[in-house]
């Protein structure tokens, strides 16, 4: 009676931890893509057919919904299918339309093909995360993936001033100085042991530059975790933590409205990248990387 009651015990025991550690697949090799998208305005540089122009050459509207470029498709990389995003036109493809309280696993790496737009620049990308009328940013940036961009979006940051700024930022600057007022020659760095930066949801972009990190070659896959637990966030890339994002709210209005949920989307930003094995699960307690924040 006492084995039947351990067996039991333990039964019980491994059921329970499944179903807390079920990962939900997102995508896992399907050879269709199921998902929205949205499109922007494509560069000048770029042939759209019927898509007009202004008397600069410049086009006068978004793709919105329409992919007539197929910057959204599955490709087969080593005999697996896998999502690839061509760049060619800034936009996002849309996994989930809304997710909290999550824990999200995939894998990521980039393409050759660089478009003639962003000639000179690092090959760029990006997770949007609670996307609504504002939303976080995980940069995916040759260089630079796990930091942090957002606008309109009150939190605190752990991080430090620093000017070693990293050669993957001070090659996109020149491009983006006229449109990025806060990429500078000092500009902060995540720290897991440094007090709280407070950003105070300014129209501008708040940028907290990833620390430590953690990319694999060009041509491996890396993979990227984003832990969200009520309005906080953890970036982890290949098993390392390298931002933690605190106390997120946006304003709604007259009232503050916590950053919970919303969108997740995967960036379409000037060049290929492909993604495979995308996993979440729920979480339902606070998770220990940000216990001792929130305690």
């Amino acid at each position: 009676m006492r084995y039947f009651k351990t067996a039991f015990f333990l039964f019980a025991l491994i059921t329970f931890n499944c179903k807390e550690d079920k990962w939900i697949p997102i995508y896992q090799g399907e050879d269709t893509l199921a998902f929205k998208h949205y499109l922007g305005v494509p560069d000048s540089s770029v042939h759209v057919q019927g898509l007009k122009k202004d008397s600069l050459g410049n086009y006068m509207e978004g793709l919105g919904y329409n992919d007539p470029l197929d910057v959204f498709t599955i490709d087969t990389l080593d005999h697996e299918n896998v999502i690839r995003i061509s760049g060619e036109v800034i936009g996002g493809l849309i996994l989930k339309d809304s997710l909290a309280d999550y824990h999200l696993k995939l894998k990521f790496k980039w393409g050759d093909l660089k478009w003639k737009w962003m000639e000179g620049r690092p090959k760029d990308g990006g997770i949007l995360y609670h996307q609504g009328k504002v939303r976080h940013e995980l940069q995916i940036h040759e260089g630079d993936v796990g930091s942090y961009w957002a606008k309109n979006v009150i939190l605190d940051i752990p991080s430090s001033p620093t000017t070693a700024i990293p050669t993957a930022i001070k090659k996109a600057k020149p491009y983006l100085e006229h449109l990025v007022s806060t990429l500078k020659d000092t500009m902060l760095l995540f720290d897991q042991n440094a007090g709280l930066h407070h950003f105070e949801g300014k129209d501008e972009w708040q940028i907290v530059i990833a620390n430590p990190y953690n990319e694999k070659p060009h041509g491996e896959w890396n993979t990227l975790e984003l832990i969200c637990w009520e309005n906080h966030a953890v970036h982890m890339i290949n098993g390392k933590i390298n931002m933690i994002v605190l106390n997120s709210f946006y304003k709604n209005g007259a009232t503050m409205e916590p950053l919970v949920s919303g969108r997740l989307t995967l960036q379409s930003e000037g060049a290929v990248v492909y993604f495979k094995d995308i996993f979440y699960r729920k979480i339902e307690n606070t998770p220990e990387v940000l216990s001792k924040y929130l305690e």
